[in-house]
């Protein structure tokens, strides 16, 4: 059982987040100010019944107020203060408490297995670090192709196309990644950070796959610069900021880097020529759009400066196009919300009974019954030739066999 100072620092939190006074709660409560300041410095324990007015007119579950593996987090006030999110009621706001929310759940699910976040191996470089309003010792372009090819050394990528990234970027950088339903069309992807948290990355699930790879990478660049700034990347004049240019340099160098397309470029020339088919499999090959590889093959001047407005002009559209062998190009079914290590994790614990159905059904951000199948789901573990393994999720570590 947690104590009362504990909950009051949850009730504080909670006030906090939800924009509200000390005055403006306890006038909802119905009780005096001075009982409030009481509860939120432990002095006071709250009844049951006052227990439930205070989750209603904060916004939170009671349960969120009294369970024990509670992680309180604190978003880097550098974040806060550049995107405004301390404003009551805003898109971008919406969307950072959501994302601070399963943040906060994925380090609660970990507490619960006696997990703990220790630095991933690129939050230890520095190199490319800079304090805001500073520069690096490089041109912010070349800086940005320059960390790309650390990190692609780092991660043993050589020139080849960079997949899987969610979990290469979870395990190497320690980014925890969510796909989000419901943000605005333009708002692509945001980083933000907490020191209990490690950094979060919300990622805009209605964005085709090819985007939101562009948005993960482009992320991992500004954890690179300055991570306790975060970032809240949207298409349009955001992307003509200055501080864009580095993350900008690094996504493009990762994911399409330039000694790897010169090699598939030229293997591609042998047959004679060179057409709008061959793009669209280097694109596929390198889980890039279209219009990206097109002017990553001018930039590199591989293709004379305007071939993709060319191409647009004789109304060839990218998106008609197929493999060469003729067969239609299928698009990608969405992403899972959550990371899977995020989920495992989840089930775990609801199959130790560390959750109640309830509260499972709320980690996954789901309801009962879909929750019953995702765990259903991951009873077994399906193995090359067909068979399937019973998973034990109260098995000891491996490695003291």
């Amino acid at each position: 059982m947690i104590s009362s100072l504990q909950l009051g620092e949850r009730i504080n939190d909670a006030r906090k987040r939800a924009k509200l006074t000390q005055a403006e709660v306890a006038d909802r409560l119905g009780v005096a100010r001075t009982t409030l300041v009481a509860i939120e410095k432990g002095e006071r324990k709250p009844s049951n019944a006052e227990l439930v007015r205070l989750s209603g007119v904060l916004g939170v579950q009671v349960h969120d107020l009294l369970r024990e593996n509670f992680v309180r987090t604190e978003i880097s006030p550098r974040f806060r203060s550049t995107f405004g999110v301390d404003k009551k009621s805003s898109p971008v706001a919406d969307a950072v408490e959501r994302l601070r929310t399963l943040g906060t759940r994925y380090a609660e699910l970990e507490r619960m297995h006696g997990l703990r976040r220790v630095r991933a191996r690129l939050e230890t470089v520095q190199t490319y670090h800079v304090e805001p309003g500073q520069h690096g010792a490089l041109d912010d372009r070349i800086a940005g192709e320059d960390a790309a090819r650390t990190v692609r050394g780092l991660l043993a990528l050589g020139d080849e196309p960079a997949l899987g990234l969610d979990e290469r970027f979870e395990i190497e950088a320690g980014l925890r990644i969510f796909y989000l339903d419901g943000l605005p069309q333009k708002l692509a992807a945001f980083l933000l950070w907490s020191d209990d948290l490690g950094a979060c990355v919300a990622v805009n699930r209605a964005h085709p796959r090819e985007k939101q790879r562009w948005s993960i990478t482009h992320e991992l660049g500004h954890f690179l610069r300055d991570l306790e700034s975060g970032d809240v990347l949207e298409d349009g004049e955001s992307m003509k900021r200055t501080e864009e240019i580095f993350p900008e340099s690094f996504t493009t160098e990762f994911l399409m880097p330039g000694t790897g397309i010169q090699r598939r470029f030229a293997d591609r020339c042998r047959a004679g020529k060179f057409t709008p088919v061959d793009i669209s499999a280097l694109a596929r090959i390198f889980e890039v759009s279209f219009v990206a590889m097109a002017l990553r093959l001018e930039e590199l001047r591989l293709l004379p400066r305007g071939s993709y407005d060319k191409i647009i002009q004789s109304q060839i559209r990218p998106q008609t196009l197929g493999r060469p062998d003729g067969t239609k190009v299928m698009p990608c079914p969405p992403r899972s919300m959550l990371p899977e290590r995020y989920t495992t994790l989840a089930v775990a614990a609801y199959d130790q009974e560390l959750l109640s159905e309830g509260e499972f059904a709320e980690y996954l951000a789901t309801d009962i019954n879909e929750s019953r199948r995702i765990y259903q789901e991951h009873q077994r573990i399906r193995l090359e030739d067909g068979s399937q393994l019973p998973i034990d999720f109260a098995a000891g570590d491996l490695r003291s066999a």
